[in-house]
């Protein structure tokens, strides 16, 4: 049988790995104000609610990393150097209207 997991684990996926800011419990007006002025890139992952009014965040994801890859061309060795950069793409927020 299995045991439950701990919440501690459960909520380790909520948190942002390049920010410290949580917008949850804010309306979806202040939490995107918030996070435009910080400069985090976000997307509403998820809006359900009857009125599409009173929209407040319930829920925020980390949406980890890409790894953008570049190519430039060694005139010495005649090969393409092959750079890859991590980019962090933000928050995923959860929206619920009432």
């Amino acid at each position: 049988m299995l045991s439950p997991v701990p919440l501690s684990v459960a909520l380790a996926g909520t948190a942002a790995a390049q920010t410290d800011i949580s917008v949850v419990g804010m309306s979806q007006e202040q939490a995107q104000h918030v996070l435009s002025d910080a400069g985090v890139p976000y997307i509403i992952l998820n809006r359900s609610g009857s009125t599409m009014q009173n929209c407040r965040v319930t829920e925020q994801r980390d949406r980890g990393y890409d790894v953008e890859v570049e190519y430039d061309w060694d005139h010495e060795n005649k090969e393409w150097d092959k750079t890859e950069v991590e980019v962090w793409r933000g928050l995923a927020l959860v929206v619920f209207c009432d």
